[in-house]
């Protein structure tokens, strides 16, 4: 029960971020797919960079457990095209769709409800889609840390100053 509270605490936090960030403004999103408006990017390679050297090294001191998910390359594929398709037409992801909602923003309430009723559908249509998409091309667990035979802690340490040097130093807005 402590892990449920927990995690919805960490889910508002994130979701006030998100909303304190602009992430789910029109014209933050507009401003960002035109990459006239780097707030939003900034906002998620700050994310990233966080992230990434907090879970590794929560799993470092044995405070998390990470599992590597098989690399179903169909999958991915057919995943990510469904999710940008979806991000394009509706101006959201799943973040900013549950931000936009809970402010009432209607175009992110439809969002939230295709999303659902879009989840429902995978959830009918996985029996078929795993023989189809996912077993025909299955790379197991692949990550990088086990191509290169090295601790990923050396590899999450620079991606993630990367990430907040770029998001801090380099991205700048740029309005014409």
């Amino acid at each position: 029960m402590m892990t449920l509270i927990i995690g919805f605490l960490i889910g508002c936090a994130f979701g006030a971020i998100l909303f304190l960030g602009g992430a789910s403004s029109y014209r933050k999103i507009l401003g960002t797919l035109l990459l006239r408006d780097m707030s939003i990017i900034k906002l998620m390679m700050t994310a990233i960079g966080v992230g990434t050297l907090g879970i590794y090294l929560l799993d470092q001191g044995g405070l998390a457990h990470m599992s590597i998910k098989p690399a179903y390359i169909w999958g991915i594929v057919a995943g990510g095209a469904i999710f940008g398709t979806g991000w394009a037409i509706s101006g959201y992801c799943p973040g900013t769709c549950l931000v936009g909602s809970a402010e009432g923003k209607f175009d992110a309430i439809a969002t939230l409800i295709g999303g659902l009723v879009g989840a429902l559908i995978f959830a009918w249509a996985f029996p078929m889609l795993d023989e189809l998409l996912l077993q025909n091309a299955d790379f197991g667990k692949i990550t990088i840390q086990g191509l290169f035979g090295i601790n990923g802690l050396y590899l999450a340490v620079p991606f993630s100053f990367a990430m907040l040097f770029a998001a801090f130093f380099l991205l700048k807005d740029r309005y014409e």
